[in-house]
């Protein structure tokens, strides 16, 4: 296995035609199973994908060319539990939590003679981030969920009811500590951006505890983070947004998935100006969202031609091959955590929580005016609204404004707080009798 190539250190033999008992009789065979570990989060039904789109759809970011019904019910919150991407979500979500623990349990099983130490703790370690982060993104659309700690096999019989949400984020939580004790570098860039690291651990942990914060009121954490990585000297803000679509692996990057023409990313092939899109922007809406002299508006969403009466999604052009990257968390992020964290924390909008904000708005070459007098929700409301901005196409902005409620009032074509979760998928709960339905449906 080659370490040394921008994109190849994610090349690995295929996991199917390899089986456990030879996988982990050595650590190239244990490098192997982290690498497909990776590979599953770059499936069109992982982050190449569903997991992107399917929130934006919630968000009202984006429509389908076809206006198929199973998107169309996302846009309205009037999901049918049998919503094939429900479904996609869901399954997506457990094959790389199994992939995890698979490689958590046999790579501790091990014995010295075939892993040194230090790369099985960093193995285990890079798993347990993979777990946790499909277990974040598990909570956040469906609540509480089946918490599966052990691998499972095709044949298994599983009967698993539905942990409480609680319960699942302190699991996420207890994973992303032990996964913050990573190297925060690799060999080279590609590697030290595209797997799992410290950074990469805090970051999302930062992440993890401003959501959970909606429960506990402690968002001291998350603020603490946020603080941290942003404060490590290690990343950056290109000064040009655009740099961060159009180059791989840039300085603002702290964990950005790395396709290649072996594993394409489904999205950027199927949402450019060409005879395969199916995908792009709701319309004038999107580009209303931003203020005229906004850097991020006219690369974001765009038009193709004046004939061409449709917006167009702009972070995902590299399509002809589809080896756009896409970064799973970056430091513009961190930087609007830890704005709403910090002034969480201090009760107000304290002169910290206001220049992680107005970083952001600086990059976009937009004014931030004095912000002293004004309340602390105006100021959530207001970075929420900037992290919309940011983030446009890139699947959080759904929960995000479902974590603080504005989705009632600022997406939502049915206002319902049980519409904040997806349905638990129908076939799920056909097939094991011990899960639960969320409530409104």
């Amino acid at each position: 296995m080659s370490l040394s190539s921008c994109k190849k250190f994610l090349e690995n033999e295929p996991i199917a035609q390899v089986t456990p008992d030879n996988l982990f009789t050595n650590e190239q065979g244990a490098q192997s199973a982290v690498m497909g570990m990776y590979r599953t989060l770059l499936s069109s039904s992982s982050y190449g994908q569903t997991s992107v789109i399917v929130p934006e759809f919630s968000a009202g970011h984006v429509n389908h060319v076809a206006s198929f019904p199973e998107y169309i019910e996302f846009t309205g919150n009037t999901i049918r539990i049998d919503n094939p991407w429900i479904q996609t979500t869901w399954s997506a979500a457990y094959a790389a939590i199994n992939a995890a623990n698979n490689i958590i349990l046999r790579v501790e099983e091990m014995p010295a003679a075939a892993i040194g130490a230090e790369r099985k703790n960093q193995f285990i370690r890079e798993a347990k981030f993979v777990r946790a982060l499909n277990y974040f993104q598990l909570a956040r659309a469906f609540g509480d969920v089946p918490l599966i700690t052990a691998p499972t096999g095709e044949t298994d019989e599983l009967k698993v009811p539905r942990s409480p949400k609680a319960d699942v984020y302190n699991q996420v939580i207890t994973d992303l500590k032990e996964a913050s004790e990573l190297p925060n570098a690799y060999s080279n860039n590609a590697e030290s951006k595209g797997r799992a690291t410290g950074f990469a651990a805090k970051a999302l942990l930062a992440k993890v505890f401003l959501y959970h914060g909606s429960v506990t009121k402690d968002y001291s954490e998350a603020a603490r983070l946020a603080k941290e990585v942003i404060t490590s000297g290690g990343f950056s803000l290109p000064a040009d947004y655009e740099t961060i679509w159009k180059t791989e692996n840039t300085s603002e990057s702290i964990f950005e998935l790395q396709f290649d023409e072996q594993a394409t990313n489904n999205l950027a092939a199927v949402s450019n100006p060409n005879a395969s899109v199916l995908f792009y922007a709701a319309g004038k809406s999107i580009v209303d969202l931003y203020d005229s002299g906004d850097k991020r508006r006219d690369f974001t969403v765009y038009k193709n031609t004046e004939a061409d009466p449709r917006y167009y999604i702009g972070k995902y052009r590299i399509f002809s091959p589809a080896t756009q990257n896409f970064p799973v968390i970056r430091l513009a992020e961190v930087y609007l955590i830890h704005a709403e964290a910090q002034a969480r924390v201090d009760g107000n909008v304290s002169a910290d929580a206001y220049n992680s904000y107005k970083t952001v708005r600086d990059r976009a070459g937009l004014e931030t005016p004095a912000v002293g007098s004004t309340t602390l929700d105006a100021f959530v409301k207001a970075v929420q609204l900037e992290k919309r901005r940011e983030l446009m196409f890139e699947g959080e902005t759904w929960f995000d404004y479902c974590r603080t409620g504005l989705a009632l009032t600022e997406i939502m074509k049915k206002p319902d707080p049980n519409y904040y979760l997806y349905p638990v998928p129908d076939a799920e709960r056909r097939n094991n009798p011990a899960l639960t339905q969320n409530p409104g449906y």
